[in-house]
């Protein structure tokens, strides 16, 4: 085997970190805290080291819904010698993280000192946000994260905690600098084999199991490759309907990976699903009582091309004719595409007469979200409010389930002069009118 190697250009540490959601009416970054202890870690280690200027440390800034895993972002993760993690309970909600943990985890390391026993881990966890135990997975619970030296305020109130109250300055200094030190004794005795960055959607989550939130299904109505739509581009297709985007090349990413971002942002577990696979679901079709087995809210991302094929616009009509008042309506398309001019009346009566029950439901969640979402970002600020208007109709249309364990027995009211055959009058504070009564 080639000798493990670290190359001295790369990032000294990676910080992984939960991207925290916009306020749409907010333009500020919200997460410039996580970016100024970035910067105070990468003085430290650069004060403390001989590393190169720039190389001291990597954070991706760049990471939105409707952007690629970058090419910059995978270079620093397939290289860094050190991952550090910010634990909160938003990291492990995050499929992002899960993939960045998962990657730099499968790159062998040794230590540098031969003899050394067992296997050595480049991963130095750093509190964010306080977190129990019992929050973690399993595949990260021994993996020390508390860190003793950086103090007892630190494990008290997190890195977020110590920089937001001014009187914890001299904490959070002191946490930094003991984070950095630690970082690079780890970057110093570990020496981790640079790796390659595989496709976002090839890796693992280490995260899946963790998730146990309320599932969002995300199922995508549109063409592939290998069947495009009559008189349609193939520049906005892939293999799979989940590679559809119809807003390329301005946002790459596939429509499918950008939903299922922000539902995982908005508390959800997306489930994505290509229509190619409605029919071979249980409620895929109706039921005697006229109901489709639908387990959670659902959200429809929908091709208007699709409905230039025959089969298609049959199987669509057979979902619109199943009772799914969760399912919300996301239509994307694009004005600026040069098929779309011609061809957007006729496609927009077709979807009307075919899909009839979700179009006016879809009209009731976001009526913008239906007659057409001109792009990325238009997409990005919409797909929240049909997310929470399935996740609503959900809840409506639950059954109410009694709480588990005996029922609470009914009290029977007596009738004056009946008392014999009737239960006895209950008077749930009759003992406290009796303390009253007494001098």
């Amino acid at each position: 085997m080639a000798p493990l190697r670290a190359d001295a250009t790369a990032p000294y540490f990676f910080l992984s970190y939960a991207h925290t959601p916009r306020d749409e009416t907010d333009e500020s970054d919200p997460d410039v805290w996580v970016h100024r202890l970035f910067r105070d870690l990468c003085e430290d280690i650069r004060q403390l080291t001989a590393v190169p200027l720039g190389a001291s440390g990597y954070m991706d800034r760049s990471m939105r819904a409707g952007q690629l895993w970058t090419t910059e972002l995978g270079d620093a993760l397939a290289a860094c010698r050190v991952f550090v993690p910010l634990y909160s309970p938003r990291y492990f909600n995050s499929s992002w993280c899960g993939k960045e943990w998962t990657i730099f985890a499968n790159r062998a390391a040794r230590y540098r000192t031969e003899g050394r026993r067992g296997t050595p881990g480049a991963i130095v966890p750093a509190l964010w946000a306080p977190i129990e135990d019992h929050q973690l997975p399993e595949t990260v619970k021994d993996i020390q994260y508390r860190h003793p030296e950086l103090g007892d305020r630190y494990r008290d109130y997190g890195f977020y905690g110590l920089m937001k109250l001014s009187s914890q300055r001299r904490h959070y200094q002191r946490a930094v600098f003991e984070l950095a030190r630690r970082i690079i004794e780890v970057g110093r005795s570990v020496v981790v084999e640079p790796g390659e960055t595989p496709a976002w959607d090839a890796v693992h989550d280490t995260f899946a199991t963790l998730r146990t939130g309320r599932v969002l299904r995300i199922t995508v109505a549109a063409g592939s490759l290998d069947r495009l739509p009559e008189g349609r581009s193939p520049d906005y297709y892939g293999p799979s309907a989940l590679d559809w985007n119809p807003f390329r090349p301005e946002c790459p990413r596939p429509l499918a990976e950008m939903a299922a971002a922000i539902a995982e942002r908005n508390g959800f577990r997306p489930d994505l699903q290509a229509f190619d696979t409605w029919h071979s679901e249980a409620g895929g079709t109706p039921s005697a009582g006229g109901s489709a087995a639908v387990a959670g809210p659902e959200v429809m991302l929908l091709d208007r091309w699709l409905l230039r094929d025959p089969e298609q616009r049959t199987r669509l009509s057979k979902f619109d004719a199943t009772h799914r008042p969760a399912t919300g309506l996301m239509v994307p398309w694009n004005d600026d595409d040069p098929d779309s001019e011609d061809a957007k009346q006729a496609l927009t009566a077709e979807t009307a007469a075919t899909l009839p029950r979700t179009v006016s439901q879809g009209e009731q969640a976001c009526r913008p979200a239906v007659r057409g979402i001109p792009d990325h970002e238009s997409f990005d600020a919409l797909l929240p409010r049909v997310v929470q208007w399935a996740a609503a109709q959900h809840l409506k249309q639950a059954p109410a389930q009694p709480p588990p364990g005996r029922a609470t027995p009914r009290f029977r009211l007596s009738i004056a002069g009946h008392d014999d055959n009737l239960s006895p009058v209950h008077r749930p504070h009759a003992e406290e009118e009796d303390r009253d009564e007494q001098p």
